[in-house]
């Protein structure tokens, strides 16, 4: 069986630190080690899903596929151990308007006029507060103006 560190095929000999194949042309596995790998997505929020989740991470970033908008993703974890990912663009009122509902579901006591851009940063940050923490999710569909299918979250409060 070959070894990672060392391979010899054909003449042509391999070692993990080598960038180039052995007649010297450029390969396409030069820096490939550099090369950033995305995880596997989660599952979006299914319609009709009724229970107290936790949350696992909050976070925000530019969006390719929404023009490079940002977007905030709300990753959460049933009772089951099923993780979903609750999306939203954060750069429209009526999105706004339900991120803030999550963020006033994981801090019921707290005063909404008083979470501003320094808390999402905070929630949103590497540190990651919320996680572990948990919310009620309520999830419906409905059908948009235009006839497209969406899936609507109401948060409130961990109801155990």
């Amino acid at each position: 069986m070959n070894e990672w560190n060392n391979w010899n095929n054909a003449g042509d000999e391999w070692n993990q630190n080598q960038t180039t194949t052995g007649n010297n042309n450029p390969s396409p596995w030069d820096n490939f080690e550099n090369v950033e790998s995305s995880r596997d997505k989660n599952a979006y929020v299914p319609a009709d899903l009724d229970e107290t989740v936790k949350v696992i991470e909050l976070k925000t970033i530019q969006s390719v596929k929404n023009n490079n908008r940002p977007v905030f993703i709300a990753t959460v974890e049933t009772t089951a151990g099923i993780r979903y990912d609750w999306v939203a663009k954060a750069d429209e009122r009526p999105y706004l308007q339900n991120i803030k509902a999550l963020v006033m579901a994981l801090n019921p006591e707290g005063d909404p006029r008083t979470f501003g851009r320094a808390l999402m940063e905070a929630l949103t940050g590497p540190e990651q507060p919320a996680a572990g923490m948990r919310v009620h999710l309520r999830s419906e569909p409905i059908v948009t103006r235009g006839g497209n299918d969406f899936t609507k979250v109401y948060w409130s409060p961990a109801r155990d």
